[in-house]
């Protein structure tokens, strides 16, 4: 669940509304809390070089310290109540901007300069003119009824809170988003939720806290796809494959699969279409069911099934053989045109493209009392071999 990136922010939403006495209780260190915070983001995203964490600690940062500079002072003060009404326009606006526009390379001049313009453009909010002109577009009042004018609670502010992140929210599950598009969410909703509570103190902090954890929390996902899902097919990849066998059950089957005389396949068409016939191979094991798919390296794949019936085992193999190779793959076209005007003129053309058919071999075996993880990955793999040589598109169980 890609979710969980957004539980910090969750969780410090829910503390500001069940617990706020909670806010005053617990003293931090102002600003070297957040500061340690977003330290060790940037130093876990620059050991595994992931650089698009940067935009997101320089945005945090920025805005920390506009709050901090800017909203120490009551807010009856005309120039701190132009800030905190200029605020949710900057968050919500920004926030939109560095989620869906695209964002060049950090280690390049353009990518440094939005990163600079990230840490340094909030600050600007503490001139009277951008916040007075930014507050005049503040959501939160226009959304304040008259009658809620007199209320000490934001109204207007909780109700585009909610249903800015409501929406957003929707988007990310209908789009079964990463973690780390979750963070972006969590980010913009931990600093909201401050505004809300801006009469606590350190409240500022603890919403920066919550927005470097679900960061946190996302990079800790990107780091485990790394180490155990194959980026190309969006399989487990050896390393949770080997995992997996040292736990098996004492009912368990292990599979080994491969391409039929993928190498030629590859030398023939190229390795794009290589690639083409693995991530299409990677979808139908994710979609087929009764197993666990891994890749194991190239073009070999290890199915894993959690019994031992050898006739089911048998019919699931061979659902999975036929299917793939009743796929009438049609090969992409190696170059788009060079000119829009020739990319008009195909347009509404009829493309012809090459089908080709691909088949696969397969090697089953069930798990034996004394086995381990090498034995009966060797032995499923000695049964492939078998398939192979007994004329290939076909499985082998023993």
């Amino acid at each position: 669940m890609t979710f969980f990136a957004a539980l910090p922010a969750i969780i410090w939403a829910l503390m500001v509304w069940f617990f706020p006495e909670w806010l005053t209780s617990v003293s931090l260190s102002v600003p070297g809390t957040v500061s340690a915070a977003l330290g060790l983001v940037f130093l876990v995203a620059a050991f595994f070089r992931q650089w698009q964490w940067f935009y997101w600690c320089a945005w945090i940062g920025g805005i920390y310290a506009t709050i901090q500079l800017g909203l120490q002072q009551p807010l009856a003060q005309k120039e701190v109540s132009q800030l905190y009404d200029a605020l949710p326009v900057w968050l919500s606006l920004s926030v939109l901007l560095l989620t869906f526009l695209k964002k060049p390379v950090l280690l390049t001049g353009k990518g440094i300069l939005i990163f600079v313009a990230l840490a340094i453009l909030p600050l600007s909010l503490l001139l009277t003119p951008v916040a007075q002109t930014l507050a005049l577009l503040s959501p939160a009042e226009v959304l304040t009824l008259p009658d809620w004018q007199q209320s000490s609670f934001a109204i207007g502010l909780l109700i585009w809170t909610v249903a800015m992140g409501g929406i957003w929210a929707t988007y990310l599950l209908y789009k079964s988003a990463s973690a780390f598009a979750w963070s972006h969410w969590a980010a913009w909703f931990s600093l909201m939720v401050f505004l809300l509570a801006v009469q606590y103190q350190q409240a500022s902090t603890w919403a920066a806290l919550a927005a470097s954890a679900g960061l946190l929390l996302a990079l800790a996902d990107q780091m485990l796809k790394l180490a155990y899902i194959d980026e190309l097919t969006g399989l487990p990849q050896r390393r949770a494959l080997m995992s997996q066998l040292q736990h098996l059950r004492k009912r368990s089957a292990v599979c080994m699969l491969d391409v039929d005389h993928f190498k030629k396949f590859n030398d023939r068409y190229g390795h794009e279409v290589g690639d083409q016939v693995l991530r299409l191979l990677g979808r139908i094991l994710k979609e087929h069911g009764g197993f666990k798919a891994y890749r194991y390296g190239g073009e070999e794949f290890t199915l894993v099934f959690f019994h031992n019936d050898e006739e089911k085992l048998k019919n699931l193999l061979e659902s999975v053989r036929s299917q793939v190779a009743n796929y009438p793959l049609k090969l992409r076209e190696p170059s788009r045109p060079e000119s829009k005007t020739k990319g008009k003129e195909a347009r509404g053309k009829k493309e012809k493209s090459k089908t080709v058919k691909v088949t696969i071999s397969l090697g089953a075996t069930v798990k034996e009392p004394d086995d381990t993880a090498d034995s009966i990955l060797k032995r499923a793999d000695e049964n492939l071999y078998s398939a192979k040589k007994a004329g290939r598109n076909r499985t082998s169980i023993c």
